[in-house]
């Protein structure tokens, strides 16, 4: 199938998937393994797709990190300490990544979405559990943190699906501050080394640009909906919740050949 192509079939998939990413991530988190998900579900290879993924999370950080700064809760200089280690690891995850062959990518890629169904299933439990309240001292420690931020960024580059619960768990408690702020330096993390990382995959011809411009689009609709009629109600959190799961558990058949040797078996 060509990727590249104006099917009018694929142009509509890419839109929706793109709208539904952007609600999904607006009421419950997760639009980028959903976003993943859907590119590997209509049969795009695992590198292609993550790359691909990544325009709509680059223009959605961007906008996230912006509408923060210009609410004044968003210290760009304060946050240099978290953004360059990431930076860092995230260039060295996505060349890392871009060099894996393409079958080895689908189990490492589907053992990451695995592990990812724990927080997704558990959200609710753990909730709020890392928040911290803001007039403690935080205590940054150079080798240790540099070294936190380098690994969490080194995923990013790799996959990032599921990277904002690791960037809030690593700045709310290292850094010692509440969750809004913390979720502000989150997006300037995310969108501080997509570039970069987007820059590699387009190097390394794994961006199919159709696609991404319109699953960007998408998002941008999908986000704008969403904060139009986001109630937060219970109906719609566990719908999207267990979308969002069905469809990794769709992935992870497909990344590990499930459905194959299911086929065989029964034939």
């Amino acid at each position: 199938m060509d990727y590249h192509s104006l099917d009018p079939l694929l142009l509509i998939a890419y839109i929706t998937t793109g709208i539904i990413a952007g609600i999904v991530n607006t009421l419950a988190g997760g639009g980028s393994l959903f976003t993943l998900s859907l590119l590997m579900f209509i049969g795009m290879p695992v590198g292609l797709a993550n790359g691909t993924n990544r325009l709509g999370i680059l223009f959605q950080n961007v906008t996230g990190a912006y509408t923060f700064k210009k609410s004044n809760l968003l210290d760009i200089s304060s946050s240099m300490k978290y953004v360059i280690p990431s930076l860092v690891g995230a260039i060295v995850g996505a060349f890392t990544v871009s060099d894996i062959d393409e079958k080895t990518l689908q189990y490492i890629i589907g053992s990451l979405m695995l592990l990812m169904l724990y927080p997704i299933l558990n959200e609710n439990k753990n909730s709020g559990n890392f928040q911290i309240s803001a007039s403690q001292k935080p205590q940054y420690t150079f080798w240790r943190d540099n070294i936190i931020f380098f690994c969490i960024g080194f995923y990013g580059g790799f996959i990032q699906a599921g990277i904002g619960i690791m960037i809030l768990v690593g700045v709310s408690n290292l850094g010692k501050m509440t969750l809004i702020r913390a979720n502000a330096i989150k997006m300037l993390i995310i969108a501080a080394y997509t570039l970069p990382v987007f820059l590699v995959f387009i190097f390394k011809g794994q961006v199919a640009w159709v696609a991404a411009i319109l699953l960007a689009l998408g998002q941008v609709i999908g986000t704008w909906f969403a904060g139009k009629i986001a109630s937060k109600s219970d109906k719609v959190n566990q719908f999207i919740k267990w979308l969002l799961v069905s469809m990794v558990l769709i992935s992870i058949i497909r990344m590990f050949g499930i459905h194959t040797w299911l086929i065989e078996y029964l034939t």
